[in-house]
């Protein structure tokens, strides 16, 4: 007790190994801690100055989700969200999303029903302001809330896990979202799964998997174009430059001056026949 009378709550193993989770996921999705990046999770702990042990439980975590791999001797390397893995996520997002968006519409509280509605909102205001970062917050903020409306522990554990995946990946192309595109498919199903309307709620979610689909997959061309070797022109390497029609001409005339004419070589002839 405090002097006033109030409770002092002491963290829990539990809400350390989740606050744990959050830290990192933060820092991963963000880039603070980059793909491809090598650490440790003494460095970890040092960094976040979270124990050793909510640290270790959270890597064990990522790494069940797809967003580090744990090597031998304590080496935690960040995995990259490539277009391939986007690609296939958004294989196992498609179904799942819908399901997710069905039972949240037939489950949701008046509260939770309340908050979609000010999220829905608060998505298209950092649209409008042109924010990606700030959309990106917003949207997590949806996809958890989606989850827990739902009310399915399975859906929840696999949807979370795919979610903070494509977060990652948005992150990464950030530049190429279009972002009020975006807002507006998370924005089109939270008000509808506000107004319980199941089927609407359905196809919003599909109309955001197409849009993801195309994102990606313009992405990828536009990253496999800039990857492209250039062709080249002119001597560089050893190469011979085509000549043109006038000097082949040129060349022809060269040629020809240089051969003597028939009558001087039988001129020739005929004064050698004479000595």
């Amino acid at each position: 007790m405090t002097a006033t009378g109030a409770q002092i709550v002491k963290p829990t193993q539990k809400t350390l190994r989740t606050h744990a989770y959050e830290v990192l996921e933060e820092l991963i999705v963000t880039h603070a801690l980059a793909p491809g990046v090598c650490v440790t999770g003494a460095e970890l702990a040092q960094r976040t100055g979270i124990g050793r042990t909510p640290i270790r439980e959270a890597l064990q975590r990522l790494a069940r989700e797809g967003l580090v791999s744990i090597r031998p001797r304590s080496s935690i390397v960040i995995l990259e969200m490539t277009h391939a893995r986007q690609l296939q996520l958004l294989e196992a997002r498609s179904a799942l999303q819908e399901q997710t968006v069905r039972l949240a519409a037939r489950r949701a509280d008046v509260s939770q029903r309340a908050t979609m509605l000010q999220l829905a909102q608060a998505v298209e205001d950092a649209a409008a302001i042109g924010d990606g970062e700030l959309y990106l917050r917003i949207a997590r903020d949806i996809h958890a809330l989606l989850c827990d409306a739902a009310r399915n522990e399975f859906l929840q554990r696999f949807m979370g896990s795919l979610y903070v995946l494509s977060r990652q990946f948005s992150f990464t192309h950030l530049r190429e979202v279009d972002i009020p595109r975006a807002a507006g498919t998370h924005a089109a199903i939270l008000r509808a799964i506000a107004a319980r309307d199941e089927e609407a709620a359905a196809r919003a979610s599909q109309a955001m998997m197409d849009f993801l689909l195309e994102f990606t997959a313009d992405s990828q061309r536009n990253a496999a174009s800039q990857r492209r070797p250039k062709a080249k022109t002119g001597t560089a390497h050893g190469r011979d430059k085509v000549p043109t029609v006038p000097q082949v001409q040129e060349s022809g005339n060269e040629i020809r001056s240089a051969i003597p004419s028939e009558t001087s070589v039988i001129r020739a002839m005929r004064t050698g026949n004479a000595r």
